[in-house]
């Protein structure tokens, strides 16, 4: 009598090799997620000491003789208002949250995403973002103020 030899693969072998692939796929959705979501934060973090740098060298500009500052966007003297209104008509950083709108806006308040410019007074401009989900804790928070003195 002849040995038939089977080749290929049994059912239960089949069952285990897509159960394992279901396990590696569950494990790959989540650290993605966490990879991303820290992703997201460090973009705003890096936009947020982007602006700080941008508005501060622009400024300086009128400082050492220029006559406009803000990408030839203002005149000289600079003020916290004319500082403000320039970054936001040329800074075009989308928000990592929502990348559908710009991240740099003028605004005082704290919303995820995005960077929010507001002249204090005519000489101060505050910069403050929110990196993550519940603005309100200050750990999620950052502010800076530039002189344009």
């Amino acid at each position: 009598m002849k040995k038939i030899k089977n080749k290929g693969f049994t059912l239960i072998e089949l069952l285990v090799v897509v159960a394992i692939i279901g396990i590696l796929a569950a494990v790959g959705v989540v650290a993605y997620n966490g990879y991303t979501a820290s992703a997201k934060k460090n973009a705003v973090k890096t936009m947020h000491a982007q602006t700080v740098k941008y508005i501060s060298a622009e400024v300086q500009k009128c400082s050492l003789g220029e006559s406009k500052f803000m990408g030839t966007n203002q005149d000289c003297p600079a003020t916290a208002a004319k500082a403000v209104a320039g970054a936001v008509n040329t800074m075009t950083d989308k928000n990592a949250y929502s990348t559908s709108n710009n991240a740099v806006r003028s605004n005082n308040s704290y919303a995820l995403g995005y960077i929010g410019l507001t002249a204090t007074n005519a000489t101060t401009v505050t910069i403050t973002s929110c990196i993550a989900d519940a603005c309100s804790s200050n750990d999620n928070r950052l502010t800076a103020t530039i002189s344009t003195e």
